[in-house]
């Protein structure tokens, strides 16, 4: 709602992105959730050497950076600006600062993130399973020998 997002925006920094520039690089510490206000952006990860896999296209509305916010550990892929876009993000430190001053909205934004992170396990599920299936296809193994 519009009184909700008056109460977050002192916790929140908005950024403008260019077309190709990193937001968030794979390996980094960035403890920080991310949202695309607007623009497209990328979500690559480094398989070996130079070659990258696209692991997701990001529109207006999606989020992305909460498994480092989460556990603190490195930034598990590269996020890029597809097309100009703005991002707007909320570092750790600031979360915890709404914890204290926003707890109801605060428990509102955690439930809407672990929606959205069973979403991405699903999502995620799905692509492992085709992998091992093509993996199965082109071995000629069939699993029930």
């Amino acid at each position: 709602s519009a009184s909700e997002m008056d109460r977050v925006a002192p916790y929140i920094e908005a950024r403008d992105y260019a077309m190709g520039q990193v937001i968030i690089w794979e390996g980094s510490r960035d403890r920080a959730l991310y949202v695309l206000g607007s623009g497209g952006g990328v979500v690559t990860k480094v398989i070996r050497g130079d070659v990258e896999s696209v692991l997701a296209r990001l529109v207006s509305g999606d989020h992305f950076g909460e498994l480092s916010l989460i556990d603190g550990r490195a930034a598990a892929g590269s996020v890029s600006a597809e097309t100009p876009c703005r991002v707007y993000s909320i570092d750790y430190d600031r979360l915890q600062q709404m914890v204290g001053e926003e707890s109801p909205l605060f428990a509102k934004l955690t439930w809407r993130l672990l929606w959205d992170l069973a979403t991405k396990l699903r999502a995620t599920n799905r692509k492992v399973q085709e992998a091992v299936e093509w993996g199965l296809d082109a071995a000629s193994v069939d699993p029930n020998d």
